[in-house]
């Protein structure tokens, strides 16, 4: 089911990522890797290394993705926030993270650097 859900997440990054499918399994050994269900069904993965946490869907869901997000309120539990970064030429993906409670706190060359210290839609 991991391998699953990483090819989930590529898919929906796959047009934005200077690397290919092989490269992306490779450089996620070492994180954590949550499939997102939705009836039975991955429609996209949470990885989460540390405080470091990134959520991609390749699939819309149906259904309401506050379970989804658990994951964020367990990591701000542990770490005290969460990190994550968007590249600069993903609005949606921005948008998503500043809805769930992230904030910008700095920018490199193509990439957004965003923290969170409290989940808006989750406790």
């Amino acid at each position: 089911m991991r391998d699953e859900a990483i090819a989930m997440l590529y898919e929906s990054i796959k047009d934005r990522a200077p690397f290919s499918l092989d490269e992306f399994y490779k450089c996620l050994e070492d994180w954590k890797v949550l499939p997102l269900l939705n009836n039975d069904e991955i429609i996209g993965a949470v990885i989460q290394k540390d405080n470091e946490l990134h959520i991609g869907y390749g699939k819309k869901s149906k259904a309401s993705i506050r379970g989804h997000l658990r994951i964020l309120s367990k990591v701000i539990q542990d770490y005290g926030f969460c990190v994550t970064s968007v590249l600069k030429n993903n609005p949606q993906g921005l948008n998503f993270c500043k809805r769930l409670g992230f904030f910008e706190i700095a920018e490199e060359s193509d990439k957004i650097l965003l923290r969170c210290d409290r989940s808006r839609y989750v406790a």
